[in-house]
């Protein structure tokens, strides 16, 4: 990470800027998915956010290079999210994108590093997280970071892919 980035919480006000990178950080993803996979457009990723991040559960972290968004991740209750669990003591990770101009700086480290730090000292003992099966690059650097994968690949039809669920203790 270079020292102009900053990271820092994300506000409703960072809305349009989120779901641009969001929108962004998934155009590798039609490589690996199934035939017929769209990305989903910015008007999908934007609808609600705001009021997410208006959320005092919902914990966006953003990093900014020269006024621009080049990263993000949330954590949140795993019990909040699309695949709910009643396990009080799991949080949710999602989101943990990165500029294409970042990759290799080190941001993507930092960020996971600041929401494993938020979901410790939120009271969480653990951390899930799903990525796509076919998202090779964020499987390896995960597993780098010490997550392990806790499920075998499955079908998810929300996003459309196949998708892998790893966790991390925060023991």
């Amino acid at each position: 990470m270079t020292d102009e980035t900053t990271v820092r919480r994300a506000t409703p006000s960072d809305a349009e800027a989120l779901a641009r990178g969001a929108v962004s950080a998934l155009a590798d993803y039609p490589e690996f998915a199934p035939t017929g996979w769209s990305l989903p457009t910015y008007e999908q990723e934007l609808d609600g956010l705001a009021e997410l991040l208006a959320d005092a559960e919902y914990h966006c972290f953003l990093a900014e290079l020269g006024g621009e968004v080049v990263g993000q991740v949330v954590v949140l209750p795993a019990a909040r999210t699309a695949r709910p669990v009643d396990e009080p003591g799991l949080a949710h990770l999602r989101n943990l994108f990165v500029d294409r101009s970042q990759w290799g700086s080190g941001l993507a480290g930092e960020l996971l590093r600041t929401a494993v730090e938020d979901a410790r000292g939120s009271g969480f003992g653990a951390v899930r997280l799903f990525v796509a099966e076919g998202q090779a690059r964020a499987r390896r650097f995960y597993e780098r970071e010490g997550w392990r994968a806790v499920t075998e690949p499955y079908f998810d039809a929300k996003p459309g892919l196949s998708m892998v669920e790893y966790r991390l203790a925060l023991g």
